[in-house]
């Protein structure tokens, strides 16, 4: 059974991670046969080594394979990217200025100034936040992109392609817009600068603490070996 298992998992998984989705009336039968497999494997090895392991055992450990394969598999099918691009979707509007689509720049920093009101520079954190989302909202396309090419005759999944993927471009947009209006405004170079500055500022100083760090290493290495010296000739003698 064991053996049986290591053939077929990591197969699975690749599988229900490849680029292109799957049906889920195919991940249901590939999970029925996950599932007929683990109960053989361990009707036969019930049979060869009867009463040495408990049922239970045998039964436990078919059913998480089965759920693991389950969960895997239904991610790769249409309805299981759109879930998942969702998901994504739902996390990148938390953040107010991808989520809003400002009809001004005023109302768009002032919303900058609220969100960042803690911030030193506050036009360089809402830009490094904009930054970082948009590897998310690239793969929440993808994903919505290659399960509308799989929908075929399914209405209502389509619909929800096509209300997930509208989402993400409007999502993309406001973030593009928000980082074009940061980079034009007059405070963004002076605040892009004293960021640099503080910086390098930081990796000096790290710099500075790993070379001090080496430093007391090597005193202390240098120490021992002198207390090891010292032991060898008194009780050499």
């Amino acid at each position: 059974m064991i053996k049986n298992i290591k053939i077929i998992l990591p197969a699975f998984v690749i599988f229900s991670f490849s680029l292109y989705p799957i049906q889920s009336s195919t991940a249901n039968m590939c999970t029925a046969f996950v599932a007929t497999l683990c109960a053989a494997s361990s009707y036969k090895i019930e049979c060869e080594f009867p009463q040495q392991i408990y049922p239970a055992v045998f039964c436990g450990v078919s059913c998480a394979i089965t759920a693991t394969v389950y969960i895997l598999l239904q991610k790769a099918t249409p309805a299981g990217r759109i879930k998942r691009a969702n998901i994504l979707l739902n996390d990148i509007a938390r953040h107010t200025l991808a989520r809003t689509c400002f009809n001004s720049d005023k109302l768009f920093f002032d919303a900058v100034q609220d969100v960042y009101l803690t911030d030193d520079l506050p036009l360089i954190s809402a830009y490094n936040h904009l930054i970082a989302l948009l590897p998310s909202i690239h793969y929440a396309l993808c994903l919505v992109n290659k399960a509308s090419a799989e929908v075929g005759k399914d209405v209502l999944l389509q619909e929800e392609c096509d209300a997930s993927l509208s989402r993400a471009n409007m999502l993309f947009k406001n973030i593009s817009d928000a980082i074009k209006r940061i980079r034009e405004h007059k405070d963004y170079l002076s605040q892009l600068t004293i960021y640099k500055e503080s910086l390098m500022q930081q990796q000096q100083t790290i710099a500075q603490q790993q070379m001090a760090n080496a430093h007391q290493d090597i005193a202390q290495a240098k120490q021992s070996s002198l207390w090891v010296k010292w032991l060898q000739f008194i009780f050499g003698r």
